[in-house]
């Protein structure tokens, strides 16, 4: 197995959905099995190679055709010349609960401005490849990987801006301009579903990151850090004056403070359902392939959770296989 394949097998799930033929359906196996099947799922917490279906003849060089770098694995169908390209990343862009979504933005991005160039199949869902450890494909590899960035040598990706989402009457001159009338205008809505001002200003200064990260430019992380100080500090004063009106219902006698409380009583009841919900389906996705191995790390694996929050729910999401702790 040469260095592009042993990446290819270590950047796998400990379980992994397989199939040889999908009118048979798929199921969860172990890793060390995954040779065995013709078709494998690709890391989906962790996305670590961008993916493309050509389902034309003679495919497996459209890249070049294209004046596209070379794809790190290019599986063929040696009955039809079909085949699917993986391009490695160097750094693979994260999907799980807490990840930010500009490096998503940009890797889908990126993706469909590919798939566009190599004529690939824009339905392919890129979830399952034709796995390059099985024996049934061709299999062709180029010692290579890539940063996202690298791809804008080759392909161009439409600008994006926040302007035209504000108002006419904004002048907008350059990108801390741009910054700081993007933020304050979702800041107006936004500050009201924090209860204090640290976890305001964190999720004041992510989505400064994420605006900036979208320019053609980023913005230093210093302007980008003041610009979210000034504009966390000038919102949480006046939360409840002025466009952050007073949210208080006339029919009630509860204060701001305790409709906080319940608010977020609320919210924590509902993420406690939801990530119940998603940790039990992940046990029983996983229990028919690791029984009674199943663990905490599995599922945090398999989820994209915290082992924190896993730990917290195991007991309960485990409870209907009958797991000893």
């Amino acid at each position: 197995m040469n260095q592009q394949l042993e990446d290819f097998y270590n950047h796998l799930n400990r379980a992994i959905v397989t199939t040889n033929d999908f009118a048979e359906g798929t199921m969860f196996r172990k890793r060390e099995k995954v040779a065995q099947f013709a078709y494998c799922g690709l890391n989906p917490v962790y996305r670590a190679y961008l993916s493309f279906d050509l389902d034309q003849p003679a495919s497996a060089f459209r890249f070049e055709d294209a004046s596209l770098p070379a794809p790190t694995i290019i599986t063929v169908n040696r009955r039809n010349g079909h085949c699917h390209m993986l391009y490695r990343l160097n750094t693979p862009v994260a999907y799980h609960r807490n990840s930010r979504s500009a490096p998503q933005d940009y890797f889908e991005a990126i993706q469909s401005a590919m798939e566009s160039r190599l004529s690939a199949d824009a339905a392919f869902n890129h979830t399952l490849t034709k796995n390059p450890l099985h024996s049934a494909w061709e299999v062709i590899t180029f010692p290579t990987s890539y940063d996202l960035t690298d791809f804008t040598e080759w392909v161009d990706l439409p600008r994006w801006s926040a302007a035209h989402s504000l108002p006419d009457h904004l002048r907008i001159e350059g990108r801390n301009d741009e910054l700081f009338h993007t933020l304050r205008m979702w800041a107006y809505s936004a500050v009201r579903q924090h209860g204090d001002m640290d976890t305001w200003y964190r999720s004041a200064l992510v989505q400064a990151e994420e605006i900036s990260e979208h320019f053609d430019r980023p913005l230093p992380f210093s302007e980008v850090k003041a610009t979210a100080r000034s504009v966390a500090k000038w919102h949480w004063k006046n939360r409840n004056t002025a466009d952050s009106r007073r949210r208080l219902l006339a029919f009630t006698d509860e204060t701001a403070v305790e409709r906080m409380r319940s608010g977020a009583d609320h919210t924590n009841a509902v993420r406690r359902q939801k990530s119940l919900a998603t940790l039990t389906a992940a046990a029983s996705q996983l229990y028919p392939v690791y029984g009674h191995e199943l663990s905490r790390r599995l599922l945090m694996e398999h989820t994209g959770m915290n082992i924190k929050t896993v730990s917290k729910y195991f007991e309960e999401a485990t409870a209907h296989l009958g797991l000893k702790d």
